[in-house]
């Protein structure tokens, strides 16, 4: 686990390359503390790298080069089957000089060109000069686990793990995308390809990118992508639970291939619990467990993790979260994210990431559980929308029941209300599953809220710019669970999840695993019958029911709680000051893109408890703490 950058150049003065992979590379020490790396070739390619020591501590130091030199990898991530690649590649006559992981991908890379990265299985980015092809070829994994930015200017491409690398060593670039900031606005984070800068770019997750280092020229090209086998033969749900058992449990032990102690975020939810449980099972040493918990109750979940880990008889440790510490490192966690991240349990990921680390220097996490396996309440709303259409007179549904909510849903300040949720509800009907889901991921600012707090101008078309990111889809990809999960792979999971948890962890110099990521299981969700997934009601029906038997009787009836922490209330209380004094009318107008009367609106309801607006006016304290640092 490390960190990359590189520049390509073609300008005529390039004698500053080696001082300036350097800047990059000390941009994201905390990403690889332990050791860095440089390669300077004929002042036109520069590649850095810093390392966080995982897997041959001794010898894995990077740059690594192939018997003639005439190939040089920088790698940041981890290859979960590279012992089985190695032993492929020995078969073939291939020796190796480390026992690394990134050693294998070079490697492979040798035998099998650009569809080397069809074979690994993990998370990565990484980038490999080619001299004799005079090429760079530069991927990132299929999700999106590890972040890769580029910057194309003229005689000059630069590539970094952070985006505080390329800014720090060309500041001319921060020039604000208004698209992207709508974007932001609307989601609260930004997908891929787009960040905040214009002419800065995210690598999609699956693609690869090759540069062609004497005229810079560019290719992308997808490598992967999620593709039911539709004339596949149907499996049965007894069969179906056994090889998800098997490539779960897979999963989670090629993960734990480590050369330091690896421990495990426990939430005590489905996801995070499960893969507890397999770990205690493939290791005879204790394992050890990581919770967050509040004094709070309405937030704490700490006592479910503790059932748990007393359940599988681990080393458990409960991080109590204060206000005081929040408020303490608050700048820290919303800067390291480079553009405007408005996701607020990135607080909580790095307040655990901060124990954890303490501990351990690897750690598995349950993310993308309910991605992979629909464990999210707005997978059903798809189809209560359609039961609502065909149940309620379209007459009664405009005169009475929304009128009603647009008067309710707004002064309820609970989240998990039920007129909260049928609020919700609305925004999955009246359109195909596509346009659907993209309304119920807009959790920010809507088309009407963006018009009204962009300075009186129209707003971008927010909706537009999400389509373009998930078409074309796979015309295999056809039931309405099947779009929306899909939705959320490409953007949500993208720009949200991963991205908080990546940079979160990562500034504590912790790895975080992801073993409900393995491309395995997903191409295996996507091959089940909907109602595997979903039942009713009931969500995750096959992941529940495959490992029923690893954890406590009636654990799986528990509710689902999502991982919040209390913002809304420190907004009105410890919270407020710093609040108003963020968003003061100075602060706006130096940039002029809002209406500051519509912000002052939206905090005065707040702070008189009217309407609770604490997801948007999270997502326009962290832009403004954002900018204020930046410019």
């Amino acid at each position: 686990m490390c960190g990359i950058n590189g520049i390509v150049s073609i300008a005529k003065n390039n004698y500053s390359l080696g001082s300036d992979i350097n800047k990059m590379n000390d941009m994201i020490v905390h990403r690889g503390p332990d050791d860095f790396g440089t390669y300077l070739d004929n002042h036109s390619v520069a590649l850095g790298m810093r390392r966080l020591s995982i897997i041959d501590l001794e010898h894995g130091k990077q740059p690594i080069f192939n018997d003639d030199a005439s190939k040089v990898i920088v790698f940041n991530g981890e290859i979960y089957n590279y012992l089985d690649l190695k032993s492929i590649l020995e078969v073939k006559g291939i020796t190796f000089n480390t026992l690394s992981d990134t050693e294998v991908v070079l490697r492979m890379y040798e035998v099998f060109g650009k569809d080397c990265v069809k074979y690994l299985n993990g998370m990565f980015s990484f980038a490999i000069y080619d001299k004799n092809d005079k090429t760079v070829f530069i991927a990132r994994d299929r999700f999106g686990e590890k972040p890769l930015y580029y910057a194309p200017l003229g005689d000059q491409i630069l590539w970094a793990s952070e985006l505080k690398s390329i800014i720090n060593l060309r500041p001319e670039l921060k020039v604000i995308s208004t698209n992207s900031l709508q974007l932001f606005l609307s989601l609260s984070y930004i997908p891929a390809p787009h960040t905040i800068f214009e002419g800065i770019f995210k690598l999609r997750p699956g693609y690869w990118m090759s540069i062609n280092t004497k005229n810079l020229d560019i290719v992308c090209q997808k490598y992967w992508d999620i593709e039911p086998q539709i004339d596949k033969p149907s499996i049965s749900y007894k069969d179906a639970e056994k090889t998800l058992f098997d490539l779960l449990f897979d999963s989670v032990e090629k993960r734990m291939i480590s050369d330091v102690p690896v421990g495990v975020f426990l939430s005590g939810g489905v996801d995070s619990s499960i893969v507890a449980a397999i770990m205690s099972k493939v290791t005879d040493n204790k394992i050890k467990t990581f919770t967050v918990g509040y004094r709070n109750k309405r937030y704490d979940e700490s006592d479910k993790a503790l059932k748990v880990a007393t359940h599988l008889n681990s080393e458990h440790f409960n991080c109590l979260l204060e206000y005081d510490e929040v408020i303490e490192d608050i700048d820290k966690v919303v800067l390291n994210y480079d553009e405007p991240f408005g996701d607020p349990s990135c607080l909580p990921t790095y307040f655990i990431s901060k124990k954890t680390s303490q501990f351990v220097k690897v750690v598995l996490t349950g993310d993308g559980g309910d991605e992979v396996f629909a464990g999210y309440n707005k997978y059903l709303l798809h189809t209560y929308g359609r039961m609502y259409q065909k149940f309620v007179p379209d007459s009664i549904s405009k005169r009475i029941i929304q009128p009603a909510l647009q008067v309710l849903a707004p002064r309820n300040t609970d989240t998990k209300s039920l007129i909260t949720r049928t609020k919700k509800l609305f925004d999955s009907i009246g359109g195909d599953t596509m346009s659907n889901h993209i309304n119920i991921i807009q959790l920010g600012f809507k088309k009407d809220a963006l018009d009204r707090l962009w300075a009186g101008k129209s707003s971008a078309d927010v909706k537009k710019m999400l389509e373009c990111i998930v078409l074309p889809m796979n015309p295999k990809i056809s039931s309405n669970l099947q779009i929306a999960r899909y939705i959320d792979a490409k953007i949500s999971l993208e720009g949200d999840l991963l991205v908080k948890v990546d940079r979160a962890s990562m500034l504590t110099s912790l790895e975080s695993r992801a073993p409900f990521l393995d491309h395995r299981l997903i191409e295996f969700s996507y091959n089940l019958p909907d109602n595997y997934l979903i039942s009713g009601n009931y969500m995750k029906k096959i992941l529940k029911s495959s490992f029923s038997k690893l954890l406590p009787d009636r654990f799986f009836n528990a509710p689902k709680s999502g991982f919040e922490i209390p913002i809304g209330n420190w907004f009105r209380h410890e919270l407020k000051l710093n609040l108003i004094d963020t968003l003061a009318e100075e602060n706006i107008q130096h940039h002029g893109f809002f209406d500051y009367q519509v912000i002052q609106s939206l905090i005065d309801e707040h702070l008189s408890t009217k309407i609770d607006h604490t997801w948007k006016l999270w997502t326009l304290y962290s832009f403004q703490k954002w900018y204020n640092y930046n410019f």
